[in-house]
């Protein structure tokens, strides 16, 4: 008899935790499928509707998983964090020079900012920050994430480049900063002039000249060559 009511209990349990699992892989669907709707058609003409249709889902089962579609838009912004931090996170940065590791640390960055899931991300928080409802809560996510950048992003991945002289925070961020920096200026130009993903790394006008590995590799110079002259103040040297 008791094995018999310990077996019910477990059966009364499962349920909730499967419902928990479904419940979890419909909200990243939903999540996903608003990335990609913004993409495609833009935040505007992304309604709830065509949310719901894309996501083949109703609008109630939406409302239940985030509520307005203000707050939906507001979960996409920090899935798309949580998602950039696990990618820059687990990042490998390899390379023999300082200029090589430099160079693998673009390339993992250029994973999360010169792509379009960035530039929705971005759009949606300017959308959101204007809107009066939702204001307040897009100003305390920009400042969450701008005051978490540094630790949670910038200085364990710049620290993989350059050792030691990654105790200066504030070479840390300059190194970051520059790298995204360009990133960023690369994918807006990508997107304005609705030239696809990597069209900028194409031969331009009859010179043939790449000029987007021109401007990569005259920024990896200098950014190398701050770091070296920044480690040397300090007795250090980055080989």
């Amino acid at each position: 008899m008791a094995m018999e009511q310990r077996g019910a209990a477990l059966n009364m349990i499962k349920p909730p935790v499967r419902r928990r699992n479904s419940a979890e892989d419909t909200r990243r669907k939903v999540l996903d499928v608003v990335l990609q709707t913004v993409i495609e058609i833009g935040y505007y003409k992304a309604s709830s509707n065509e949310i719901a249709r894309r996501a083949g889902v109703t609008w109630g089962t939406i409302q239940h998983l985030f509520g307005s579609r203000d707050q939906l838009m507001l979960d996409v912004v920090n899935y798309v964090a949580g998602k950039m931090e696990a990618s820059v996170g687990a990042a490998r940065v390899d390379g023999g020079t300082l200029e090589e590791r430099l160079e693998n640390i673009l390339d993992v960055l250029a994973e999360t900012y010169e792509g379009d899931v960035y530039l929705v991300q971005m759009q949606i928080l300017l959308e959101l920050s204007a809107n009066p409802r939702m204001s307040a809560l897009a100003e305390r996510v920009i400042d969450r994430e701008n005051g978490g950048t540094f630790d949670r992003l910038a200085q364990p991945l710049v620290a993989k480049a350059i050792g030691d002289v990654a105790a200066d925070p504030d070479l840390v961020y300059y190194v970051f900063l520059a790298l995204r920096g360009f990133l960023i200026s690369s994918a807006f130009t990508r997107r304005i002039a609705k030239l696809p993903e990597g069209a900028l790394n194409k031969p331009m006008g009859r010179t043939g000249v790449h000029a987007a590995a021109v401007q990569r590799r005259l920024l990896i110079q200098g950014v190398a060559a701050t770091i070296r002259a920044e480690a040397q103040k300090r007795g250090m040297k980055v080989t």
